[in-house]
């Protein structure tokens, strides 16, 4: 399989399991849009540090244990972070909307 469709695929995936537990978990993770800009900001930063830990585990588990259990859970964190600001700026926009 072609590395670039492997990581685009694992994109796609993370992309609906992050925005799928925003829909599905709607009091889960912060609710008013500062909180949900820090918790975005603090996933976005976190990104370098955990992408660290792909050698380690590359090594240990192989490249598909690197791509299941490092790129999938923080793709999947950056989404959720990010599904939940959405979220949080559409209730600034639309209140009273339900």
């Amino acid at each position: 399989m072609d590395p670039n469709l492997t990581v685009a695929v694992f994109g796609v995936g993370a992309a609906m399991l992050g925005f799928w537990t925003v829909a599905r978990f709607p009091t889960l993770g912060p609710q008013r849009v500062s909180s949900a800009l820090v918790v975005a900001a603090v996933a976005s930063v976190g990104q370098s540090p955990v992408l660290g830990l792909m050698e380690p585990v590359k090594l240990a588990l192989g490249i598909p244990g690197a791509l299941l259990f490092v790129v999938l859970p923080s793709l999947t964190l950056l989404f959720w972070a990010t599904g939940c600001l959405v979220r949080s700026l559409v209730a600034l926009a639309a209140p009273y909307r339900s």
